[in-house]
């Protein structure tokens, strides 16, 4: 049982560790679009906006607005399975 704790725990703690690089990079390209580290940070962030990106863009035709969405869609996504990781780690505990 504490084997099935850890793995959720550090899934849950890289999930956290993605959403707030998502939001570092969200106030670096608002500020410092040329700073070295926003590059590394962007290469390291893409494929987990790459789900996102499509509605995103879908949304941004669909009403004609010029804010790219991907990043909130991203955080708001990660958080949600977040919950949903730690309601599954509960279920299997109680099923165990």
């Amino acid at each position: 049982m504490p084997v099935l704790y850890e793995v959720f725990y550090a899934v849950s703690i890289f999930l956290r560790l993605v959403t707030s690089a998502i939001v570092i990079y969200c106030v670096l390209s608002w500020f410092r679009p040329d700073f070295k580290a926003f590059y590394m940070l962007r290469s390291f962030i893409q494929p987990f906006l790459a789900p996102f990106q499509k509605l995103s863009i879908k949304l941004m035709r669909r009403f004609n607005a010029p804010v790219d969405f991907t990043c909130l869609f991203a955080v708001l996504g990660y958080q949600l399975l977040q919950r949903l990781l730690w309601r599954l780690y509960i279920l299997l505990a109680r099923g165990l």
